[in-house]
């Protein structure tokens, strides 16, 4: 209905206002993008790295004569590396995310078809997955916080409303990239989860550290655990050259309405891409780096954020369904107005119980929400000035 590059940002102003938008898009700005990209560099940077190329890749280096956290350095490589490929052209980095997101999920897929075939010696019988370990089932804040790393997870299922303004025959295509992604994101996770613990049992499943590695060792021996390791990394880095593209367009967007610097609006005269917007979200990102965040603190910072704007984005379909009936629509979402609703009360409820859960220990959950409440409030105060 809106097929503008921006995302959310161009949904929630046009449904709660510019307050509530400027707000969101800050938090985008500071939080989730740049978080996102921080949390899976130094993911890959700490397990995918040294699995590849030796354990001495995850141990400190001393830089002016302060020790540096070696996954840190080489998070911040991987970010400047693929704000460089975006810099050039979404056509370039489009044709590289194609690449390094089919072949690991083709190789994965058979290997974990094959497993789950009866292929490899090494697998156990799937067991009953019934609660084990536990004398009871865990409290609703445990739960909210388990969600929080499932949710950052598929994060990316939106991605593609990013660069809507750049996407031909959007009201076709937009609704195929939605549904569909989620879909297969969905029958990945569930197939490669059930090929993990063909291998090692649900109870053995939970000790073995990074599973996709660990699951190659066992059943071809240590040079298997190489070639996983580069599948998985090519995995990550597509997800974080989907998240360069897409983090970019909100700056860009914001640019245009002067929510953002102005110079965050402007193209590069040869590539056409926001290049200011590009390298900023690469500063926060690495900034975020420079903290020393370990990667829990960085998750949950990332998907508290999540969690505010994706709820505000989904209740807009209900309110834009009220307040602009007449605009045309390609595409109508299925059981209106339930499953808006259903995701809104969710999403409210385990960020409630997230805040709880952390209240006077971790302050990331906290930091999340309270940088939306000083955009909120920045903004009514300039508009008062005005």
């Amino acid at each position: 209905m809106l097929p503008r590059s921006g995302g959310d940002y161009n949904y929630l102003r046009r449904a709660y206002g510019p307050a509530t938008a400027f707000a969101a898009g800050w938090l985008q700005l500071l939080a989730i993008y740049p978080g996102s990209l921080a949390s899976m560099a130094v993911a890959a940077a700490t397990f995918q790295l040294p699995a590849l190329l030796g354990e001495q890749w995850s141990e400190p280096v001393t830089w002016l004569g302060v020790a540096v956290s070696r996954p840190h350095l080489h998070a911040t490589l991987i970010i400047v590396g693929l704000t460089a490929l975006n810099h050039i052209g979404v056509r370039v980095s489009g044709r590289v995310q194609v690449l390094v997101t089919s072949v690991p999920i083709v190789v994965l897929t058979v290997t974990a078809v094959w497993v789950l075939a009866g292929g490899p010696a090494h697998a156990v019988p799937l067991p009953d997955l019934a609660w084990e370990g536990s004398a009871g089932w865990p409290g609703f804040e445990a739960l909210a916080l388990a969600y929080l790393p499932i949710y950052f997870a598929y994060s990316g299922w939106n991605t593609a409303i990013y660069v809507a303004g750049e996407i031909r025959a959007p009201a076709r295509n937009l609704p195929r990239a939605l549904a569909g992604g989620t879909a297969l994101v969905t029958a990945l996770y569930l197939l490669l989860c059930a090929g993990f613990v063909a291998v090692f049992g649900l109870p053995g499943l939970a000790g073995v550290g990074e599973a996709g590695t660990a699951a190659a060792m066992k059943l071809f021996g240590g040079e298997a655990r190489r070639v996983v390791a580069a599948l998985l990394l090519l995995a990550m880095l597509g997800s974080l050259n989907a998240t360069v593209m897409a983090g970019s367009r909100i700056g860009y967007a914001m640019a245009l309405q002067r929510d953002y610097p102005v110079v965050g609006g402007r193209l590069h005269p040869r590539f056409g891409t926001p290049v200011v917007a590009l390298w900023g979200q690469a500063a926060l990102a690495i900034g975020l780096l420079a903290t020393g965040s370990g990667l829990d603190r960085l998750i949950e910072y990332t998907s508290t954020a999540m969690l505010v704007t994706g709820t505000l984005a989904v209740f807009a379909v209900v309110l834009l369904r009220r307040r602009a009936p007449g605009l045309p629509r390609p595409f109508r979402t299925w059981w209106f107005p339930w499953s808006p609703l259903i995701y809104v009360s969710s999403s409210c409820a385990v960020l409630g119980l997230a805040l709880v859960s952390r209240r006077g220990s971790d302050p990331s959950i906290y930091l999340a929400v309270v940088w939306f409440a000083l955009a909120f409030a920045l903004h009514r105060l300039i508009r008062r000035w005005r």
